[in-house]
């Protein structure tokens, strides 16, 4: 046997440890060591066939087995061993495929240039190893990210790979179609490869999009709860206040009968009206058992009053919720804002709102209600913003909701603008 022929048996086991362990490697396999153990066992299982074909069967008819002999059983061990999804174990297997392509371009530059096929071997051998480190290391952590992303992304990545493994097997293994000058072969590749291209990219674009869309709410997200955390603190501090104001009654009755003491009646009178204007002004008032729906409801109740308008509370929420507190502020602060913003622009006798929050069916409910004037415009079901910077406070709720996997509701009918808001406990 030549050494050419050595060497190329040399380089066909090389190329099985190169597809195999590069598509284990995109499918995200491989990455504990009892996993690496077991591949490694299993490889003698691939190699024996393929040899034996080699041997007696011939390069060209080992070739034509290929798919069988090794793509076949490597998709059943993704899929049944390293429990892979389908979708995601065959566009590995053909990218690895594709990147097949790398040493063999090396292998045919170098026998064209050298006019030697032992040339072309010897650097086939050379090459392979250095390709292979390159593309487990840069490549596949990438390509394994752009499949895990979507379905969407799956298809887009595997699109290309997938066309070529086909292309490249009826052409080229199971005919000689790509060789024979067909005008019409020779340019499917390139036509193909150019649509794939120009989809990728519209598509790459929309993704982006929506990617930088996600980061900006999400951005806006953290300061919304940074905001209801200093909200929720401030309404504390005011609690603790409220709390040493009635701690020290003792004094302020003790004032109040030194005045009665002294027959200063009228300042009693007046001593006592201060006190009680104080305490009101500061103590929040009690709405249900939930501490911080209380602090929020007095909070804009007390706003409600300022501007003058009517605020309805119907709260029954208990003391301990599996939401957290700086999301359900959130949530409460830019639904009863932009209710309070809203009528703020009506006549003094249709400034109202009305609030539903509690459980049911293990569910936190929240309602809000308030007249609007003018129209409202909405976009995928969310109110749009008609001035710069406003509509965050929307956003900030559907986020939240789909983040619990909830639902929400905007509507607006006959004058009423409703917001409902569903979270599974």
């Amino acid at each position: 046997m030549k050494l050419v022929d050595i060497l190329g048996i040399v380089n066909y086991g090389l190329v099985f440890f190169y597809g195999a362990f590069l598509s284990i490697s995109i499918a995200g396999g491989g990455q504990s060591r009892r996993e690496r153990i077991l591949l490694l066992a299993l490889s003698p299982i691939f190699l024996v066939p393929q040899t034996i074909s080699w041997l007696t069967l011939g390069v060209e008819t080992t070739k034509q087995l290929y798919p069988l002999l090794i793509h076949l059983p490597l998709l059943v061990l993704f899929v049944f061993v390293l429990k892979k999804p389908v979708g995601i174990s065959l566009v590995s297997i053909c990218t690895a495929y594709l990147c097949c392509q790398l040493p063999r371009c090396g292998d045919i530059a170098v026998t064209a240039v050298t006019k030697s096929e032992l040339a072309g071997e010897i650097v086939y051998t050379i090459i392979i190893v250095p390709i292979f480190l390159l593309l487990e290391r840069y490549f596949a952590p990438s390509a394994r990210s752009a499949m895990a992303e979507s379905p969407k992304s799956l298809l887009l990545f595997g699109g290309l790979p997938i066309i070529f493994y086909f292309f490249a097997y009826t052409t080229a293994i199971y005919s000689d179609l790509l060789y024979s000058g067909s005008e019409v072969v020779a340019e499917t590749l390139p036509t193909v490869v150019g649509l794939f291209y120009m989809v990728y990219t519209t598509a790459y674009r929309q993704q982006l999009q929506r990617r930088t869309q996600a980061e900006l709410l999400n951005s806006l997200m953290e300061g919304q709860l940074k905001q209801a955390e200093t909200e929720m603190a401030s309404l504390r501090e005011a609690e603790a206040q409220a709390a040493a104001y009635q701690h020290d009654m003792r004094h302020h009755l003790a004032a109040i009968d030194g005045f009665l003491s002294e027959g200063k009646s009228r300042q009693a009178e007046e001593y006592i009206k201060q006190v009680q204007t104080d305490i009101e002004a500061i103590t929040p008032r009690r709405f249900c058992e939930n501490e911080l729906v209380n602090l929020l409801c007095s909070s804009f109740f007390s706003k409600a009053e300022r501007m003058r308008a009517r605020l309805k509370v119907e709260a029954a929420v208990p003391g301990k919720l599996t939401i957290s507190d700086t999301e359900l502020c959130a949530l409460l602060s830019n639904g009863l804002e932009n209710a309070l913003n809203a009528v703020s622009a009506l006549e003094e006798n249709s400034r109202w709102a009305e609030l539903y929050c509690g459980i049911r069916l293990d569910k936190l409910l929240i309602e809000v209600k308030n007249p609007y004037a003018g129209q409202i415009l909405f976009q995928d079901g969310v109110p749009a913003a008609v001035q710069p910077n406003h509509g965050h406070g929307c956003r900030s709720i559907c986020t939240i909701v789909q983040a619990r996997r909830g639902l929400c509701d905007f509507k607006a009918e006959n004058g009423i603008f409703t917001l409902r808001v569903a979270l599974p406990m």
